[in-house]
């Protein structure tokens, strides 16, 4: 399982207030390094919202519950309910199987499913979001570095800027808040509780302003920064299935 859209989307941490309907765009852009799949925009307009990241789209219809990922290079989508069931039965059968081999055998295996996929046989995967104590000023913002671990790996740091100096209407703070729920419940419905979700480790009321992700091989780190926002209405388009594209089957599993 990877985790640059759950932990991007996770980064956004703002939790629920009410108000009138506005609209919310978020460009981002990266500063360092050649990630071209990490997050580059959000989108929310009354129940919807949309998070972009290189060729792949999540559009998520609060009042449905409802989440799709678009694949734009293969213009399919894939309805990431039938994901969850299908990765949870895959896991559940794949345990079963293993029960059944050689000790040698099955040792074996489960330490190459364990590298690939952490988390899956060898216990759950412990995703860690925490504040350091530091701030930094991104361009016009003030924001707390926060960072996230994966059993015990530092993979991330998030600086996060009160949403109020963003300028973010506080309907569409409800609409990330039930979006978030969403995407937990999905995670742990996906790995059959094995991976704990991130979401509820962020702070209320934040935005991130920079994202810097580490990779494991030591290599050299990559950061997405907010370079603009803007409340002009968002078209209703984005938050459909473009014409053309097809639904993906499940058998083939998904790649990001």
């Amino acid at each position: 399982m990877r985790y640059s859209i759950p932990l991007a989307l996770a980064s956004l941490g703002m939790l629920a207030c009410t108000g009138a309907r506005a609209d919310f765009r978020a460009n981002f852009s990266v500063v360092n390094g050649s990630r071209s799949h990490d997050l580059s925009r959000i989108e929310l307009s009354g129940q919807h919202m949309r998070t972009d990241a290189g060729k792949s789209s999540m559009l998520f219809d609060i009042s449905s519950g409802r989440m799709l990922m678009l694949q734009h290079d293969k213009k399919q989508y894939m309805n990431m309910a039938n994901v969850a069931r299908s990765a949870n039965a895959a896991m559940a059968r794949a345990k079963a199987a293993l029960a059944n081999l050689p000790p040698e055998q099955r040792a074996m295996i489960e330490k190459r499913l364990g590298n690939r996929m952490p988390g899956m046989m060898g216990g759950k995967v412990d995703v860690s979001v925490k504040p350091t104590g530091k701030h930094e000023q991104v361009g016009k913002y003030s924001c707390e570095i926060y960072s996230t671990t994966v059993n015990g790996r530092h993979i991330q740091d998030a600086c996060l800027a009160d949403a109020g100096s963003i300028g973010i209407p506080a309907s569409d703070r409800a609409t990330l808040h039930r979006a978030f729920e969403e995407l937990k419940a999905l995670m742990t419905r996906m790995s059959a509780g094995l991976v704990k979700s991130p979401l509820g480790g962020m702070p209320t009321g934040k935005f991130p302003v920079q994202i810097t992700r580490f990779p494991a091989n030591g290599g050299t780190a990559s950061t997405i920064r907010l370079q603009q926002v803007s409340d002009s209405a968002v078209p209703a388009s984005d938050f459909e299935i473009p014409a053309g594209y097809t639904e993906r089957e499940m058998g083939g599993g998904f790649h990001h």
